[in-house]
This record gives structure tokens, sequence and C-alpha cells, in this order.
């Protein structure tokens, strides 16, 4: 919310593809699955792609996992599909997975490339350390921990040394900690992406994960992951959209988070290495169709064997009958008791093929629901594909004006909805796109996660979906002149309303309006009247985390006229500040753009649970005059 007078562990977009299990990947044509146009393409003279894959399942002194070792060969056949060379080790011991690490290293140095870790298996943290678990590992204590097991570190230290241009690790490696009492805590630690990295873990620090199950052959994290690696898109999209399936799926039980220091853009699947055609979409509706009757016909049967058990059951019935007119009792007792026995085994034959026949129905109508949903999603895909194509042709300029019309006219459809399905829709369609964190803020409110929260090393914790602006907060906040130090304003403003997802502020001469998250709706004062529709973020929707960045655009309007406000935002710290309110941890953001004709560069900061801004620094260059430069600074601070 910017209170100013001025005016802040685990592209082209073609078909989402339903993944299965490594097995049937090793049979493309007989699941269907969309990979033939990702073959091995010469890398450009910078994009030589380099990744450890390991997947730890078979432990030796704890429960085996279910899906682990099923996630890493899926894995590494995916990413060898998208030009990675893959090291890859399959219930490695510790002796074993330090020895793959060495090998990655070596194979790294001096390429430039873009280097990369997956790992399923067990994961523990200790003392804000992250560990991958060896299935040889015995531990009964928390000094066994860095014996025993693989450090995080020593794979961004080996991608360090290497000199690798881009670095990407995914951490599915949230599952339930078997070794009680020798780590810190559930999950793994939160952890600060190192420069020139992309970390994700398949849910939010602290958390554990779902396994998976046999059906999907997948750990849920992985699962979509899979999916969303061969849709061209950016790095930040495939982890967004992942993000959002997870959660949907698990009903926000489980929340992947990733933490970026990424510069550069990256995708997996650029869209012009890997070809999406017409008929590669035919044959996606065609294989879908084929799948589909398959399972008719495995239904059917199914049932016609049960109509003949019952048949068979029915002349049993009959001769059980006939038994009773038996003259002599041993005879008719005998046959009485030979036929009880073959009616009970038929009985039991029935009742195991309604079974069959049920799970068959079963299984046709998961199918038929998921194959609409993989054709629904095929669609969009190839519909987004055209218009991005079709954006290609424009100036930088005109696309993004293109792109903001479209995601407004919809966020407009669905602004006000209480339904969390609508928000979700959106999101996946613009996982990143210039309205995003506001309708990632309705998708907290709506559907909120149920995840623990874990505290940061300073004791805080944040809890996303809760208000940011409450009745009678309270603030006071000095505008000076950076140029002469000279104080422009002090004002002081209470929150005096809180009604249908707004705040309303006052101070002396001023009244503003935030949405409950912050974002500046409109901005009254003596030299009129601001009005931002959507309403413009300054901060992120969910959680604040270092290296989160995205673009917020709005539409303006004064007395003037009206006027586009477009930013690029980035939090780039988290670090103790302190003001005339006091001494506090919070997140320092940077912000350059346009507010119409005048550019535009702030660094502000903020703490997670407040949507005011506790000090920014402002440099407004407009296109005639002077530049303007100026500091705002709460002096106090009071919380209802």
């Amino acid at each position: 919310m910017s209170f100013q007078n001025n005016q802040c562990y685990k592209f082209v977009m073609p078909a989402v593809l339903k993944f299965f299990p490594w097995r049937a990947l090793v049979k493309p044509l007989a699941t269907g699955l969309f990979l033939a146009s990702f073959a091995s393409v010469a890398q450009a003279p910078l994009d030589i792609r380099v990744a450890l894959v390991i997947g730890n399942a078979a432990y030796k002194h704890v429960p085996p996992l279910a899906n682990s070792v099923n996630d890493a060969r899926a894995m590494t056949l995916v990413l060898r599909r998208l030009g990675f060379k893959v090291f890859d080790v399959i219930d490695g011991d510790r002796n074993s997975m330090a020895q793959a690490i060495s090998r990655m290293q070596a194979d790294l140095k001096g390429q430039q490339a873009v280097a990369m870790l997956y790992y399923a298996g067990h994961g523990l943290q200790l003392d804000w350390r992250n560990f991958m678990v060896p299935v040889d590992a015995n531990i009964d204590k928390a000094d066994d921990v860095p014996k025993q097991t693989v450090d995080i570190e020593q794979v961004i230290k080996a991608f360090r040394d290497s000199k690798s241009r881009m670095n990407i690790i995914v951490l599915d490696a949230c599952r339930d900690n078997p070794f009680e009492g020798s780590g810190s805590g559930k999950g793994l630690a939160q952890l600060d992406a190192p420069p020139g990295t992309y970390l994700a873990f398949a849910t939010a620090p602290g958390n554990v994960a779902e396994d998976g199950d046999e059906a999907t052959g997948n750990g849920l994290f992985t699962h979509f992951l899979l999916k969303e690696l061969q849709r061209p898109a950016r790095i930040e999209d495939v982890f967004k959209r992942v993000r959002l399936q997870v959660r949907q799926k698990s009903q926000g039980r489980q929340i992947p988070w990733d933490s970026s220091s990424l510069e550069d853009d990256f995708a997996f699947n650029d869209g012009q290495k890997f070809k999406f055609t017409a008929e590669d979409y035919q044959r996606e509706v065609q294989e879908a169709k084929a799948r589909e009757e398959r399972l008719q016909r495995e239904a059917q049967a199914a049932m016609e064997r049960e109509k003949q058990l019952a048949l068979l059951r029915e002349q049993e019935r009959l001769r059980l009958a006939e038994t009773q007119r038996i003259a002599e009792q041993k005879a008719r007792e005998r046959a009485q008791e030979e036929a009880r026995q073959r009616e009970q085994q038929l009985a039991l034959a029935a009742e195991a093929e309604r079974k069959k026949a049920q799970a068959a129905q079963e299984a046709l109508a998961r199918a038929q629901a998921e194959e609409a949903q993989r054709l629904k999603d095929l669609a969009l895909a190839r519909a987004q594909a055209e218009e991005e194509a079709q954006r290609k042709k424009l100036s930088a300029e005109a696309a993004r004006e293109q792109q903001f019309a479209q995601e407004k006219a919809e966020w407009d459809r669905i602004k006000d909805s209480k339904n969390a399905q609508d928000f979700y829709a959106f999101l996946l369609k613009y996982p990143n796109g210039l309205i995003s964190q506001q309708a990632t803020y309705a998708l907290e409110t709506l559907e909120r996660a149920k995840i623990v929260a874990q505290a940061d090393r300073n004791g805080a914790v944040q809890k996303t979906g809760e208000p940011r602006l409450k009745l009678n907060d309270a603030f006071t906040r000095v505008t000076k002149d950076d140029y002469t130090g000279r104080v422009i304003k002090t004002a002081s403003y209470r929150v005096y309303k809180v009604e249908n997802g707004l705040a309303y502020a006052k101070s002396e001469v001023d009244e503003i309006i935030a949405t409950l998250d912050g974002a500046s709706v409109q901005a009254a004062s003596s030299f009129g009247t601001i009005t931002y529709d959507p309403p413009f973020t300054n901060m992120p929707g969910d959680e604040l985390v270092v290296g989160k960045k995205w673009t917020s655009v709005s539409i303006g309007k004064n007395q003037f006229g009206s006027f586009r406000r477009s930013m690029d935002i980035k939090i780039v710290a988290y670090e103790k500040i302190t003001i005339g309110a006091g001494t506090f941890w919070a997140y320092r953001f940077e912000l350059k753009g346009w507010s119409g004709n005048s550019r535009l560069e702030e660094t502000y900061w903020h703490i997670p649970d407040f949507g005011v801004r506790l000090k920014s620094i402002t440099k407004i260059f407009p296109p005639r005059g002077g530049a303007i430069f100026e500091s705002n600074e709460l002096v106090s601070l009071t919380r209802s």
C-alpha cells in the first residue's frame, strides 16, 4: 500500500500433458505421452545442461518409500529429452552419492553450464541446514546427521566451484522424518537461494510432502513437475503452476515453496526446439479415445462375468431346493451341504467379480475425467501458444498492452468471486501475470493453507491469507525532500473502516483506500484523487521470500485523465532496519518502472503482516523538469 501523493525440497504454451509412471514412459506409444518432439537438439554455445538425479527408496533401517525411485527415473527420462546430460543414482548410499556429486562437478568444470540437482527421498534439517539421507543411514541422534547424510551445501559448493552459470536445485525430500529426534524439526529448513540459483522444495519449509500412491506412480509434487517441465514456459511459470496444482490436489495440505536469485531467463522447454503442431494435438485426441474404449471394454467384460456368475448361483439355488425332496435323510443332508458349499464359493466369486466391475467402472470414470481435463488443457495451451505467437510479432510495449487487456478482462469477470476455483484457473493461465498477486491473495483468503508456518531464524512466522490492514491500525509517516533533508509533510493515519474487503484510512487531510493485503485502490489529498484499477500491489499476495519478483500493472486516474502504472518489483533482502517507529526485521524491495510518462525507482521495506511500508526511498524522473528525490518513514506504528 503506497501512501503517497505522487503518481509501487522438492512464451508459447503447447499441450498440457498427463504424465504417467516411469514404467509407462518407456513405452511412449502405449501411454500417448507427447514426448516425441523432445528429442535431443544441438545446444546453443551457452546452453549446456547437466543434471544429477538421485532417487532413494530402499532404506535399510527405516520403512521404504513408495515412489521416490519412480520419481527419479521419470525425471531422468524427461530431462534427457530436454537436452540435459544426466548423472543418476538410484538407492544410493553415502559414498555413491558423494562420488556422483564429484563426477558431476568434474563434468561441469569450465562449461558455464546450467547445472541441476533433483533429489527424491528422505531429507531432514538440522541447525538450518538441509541434508539428503542415503539408504544406508542409521541415524539415532543429531550428531549422526552430518556424518551419515549428504549436506545440500555440498552440492551448492560443487556448482559454485565448477562456475556453472545457472543452478537449479529441486528437493522432493520433505517426507515425514522417520529418524525421530535427529533433526531440528519436520521437513526442510528455509534456505535463501544462493546467487544464480533457483531452489524448489516439494512443500513449505517445516512441513511434509505426500509420497503419492501406486495409482499415480509418482509423488504428488513430482507428478505435476514432470508434466509442467514439458510445457514451453519460463522456469518461474513452471514452478508456480506446480505449486498451484499441488495445492489444489492436496486441498491445501501441501504447498510447494521456492526461492530464486536468477538474473537471466531460463526455460526447460523454450517452445523453439520443441514444436507443437495440430497433428500432435489430433494424435493426443485419438490416443485418449483409444484408452477410453479399452477401459469401456474391460468394464463391460467384468459386468458380463458378474451376470454369468449370478446365473450359476441361481442354478445352485434350484439344486439346493431339489435336495430337500431327497427321501433319504443322509443323502439329503450330504447334498444340502455340498450345495451350500458350492453356493458359498460362487457367492465369494460373484462378490470378487462385483468388486472388479466396480473398480473397472471407477477406473473408467477417473480416466474419462483425467482425459477430459487433459484435452481441455491441450486446447487451452494451443490457444495460448497462438496468442503468444501473435504477441511476438508486436513491439514489447504493444505486447504488454495486449496481455494486460486480456488479463484485466478475465480479472474483472472473477474479481468478486467467492469460488477459489476461479482464481486457480486464472493463475494457472497467468501464473506470473500482470495481476497475479491480487489473484494470489484472493485464493489465500478463500482457501486457507493447511500447512504449519515455520518460524524463521528470528522467530517470525508468516501467516498467509490474513489481513495486513485491520481496523484501528494507526501510524505516523514523515516525508522528506532528500535533496535538502527538509520535512515536506507529517501525517498521522488511522484505519477507521474495514468493509467489503477494503480498508479506509484517514489523516488530518488525506484519505486512502486499500485492499486488506495493502494494494492501493485510491488516495485523496488536497492535490486531488488518484484511483487504481486493478489495485496496485506493492507486496506479493502470499508469503514474502527473498528473490520473489513480479510485474504489477494498473490504470490510474486523476483529474488530468488516465495513465498506466507499470512496475517490475523484486524482494532483494531480509534485513534489520531501524526507523522512528522502532527496529524491525524487514524485507527490502526494489521497484522500477513507469507511472504515466515519469520513470520511477523505489527502494522500500515491508514486514509480512502489515500493508504499509516501513520506509521508502523514491526517485521520480518526469519527462520535463528536475528529478524528485524523497523518502518516507514511519515514526510511530500501533497495530490493533
